[in-house]
């Protein structure tokens, strides 16, 4: 699986949150809440706030020390006078893999290749900061689409 070694600064990100009890109930639920915000007409206007830092919509997971796991369908925003919900993606390195194929299955079996098979062999090591999916512009049902999954490292 291809992947490469990114630095961003820290991001401000605006969008729309929900909250699990666990990461395997975020896992469960998050293509559910992606066509429940499909179809509310929402992701236009909210990628018109986007200041094209990274062009496209996010997925970012927040996982707490409680077990929680927050999930944010955003993008990179500038805008602070928003009535959308506001995180930031925590500046540093990050190792960022892709994941070729239909959403959502080409994202689990990135997954589950990432945590089983990649990380384990890499020398690098993960940090306490949010991940994030980037979706940009295509049909992310196309068996060539590329969603890439960003991981923090130390």
């Amino acid at each position: 699986m291809n992947h490469r070694i990114e630095t961003l600064p820290t991001l401000s990100v605006v969008g729309e949150k929900r909250e699990y009890a666990t990461g395997q109930k975020a896992q469960e639920n998050i293509f559910m809440f992606w066509m429940d915000f499909d179809e509310s007409g929402k992701k236009h206007d909210l990628l018109k706030l986007g200041n094209e830092r990274l062009p496209g919509l996010l997925g970012l997971c927040k996982p707490l020390d409680n077990g929680e796991m927050h999930y944010l369908i955003g993008v990179t925003s500038d805008d602070t006078n928003t009535t959308w919900q506001q995180t930031e993606i925590a500046g540093g390195r990050y190792i960022v893999f892709d994941a070729e194929g239909p959403v959502p299955s080409s994202i689990k079996k990135a997954m589950e290749s990432i945590n089983r098979y990649i990380l384990p062999s890499l020398d690098y090591e993960l940090r306490n900061a949010p991940f994030f999916e980037f979706y940009k512009e295509g049909e992310i049902r196309a068996e060539d689409y590329i969603t890439e999954i960003w991981l923090p490292i130390v």
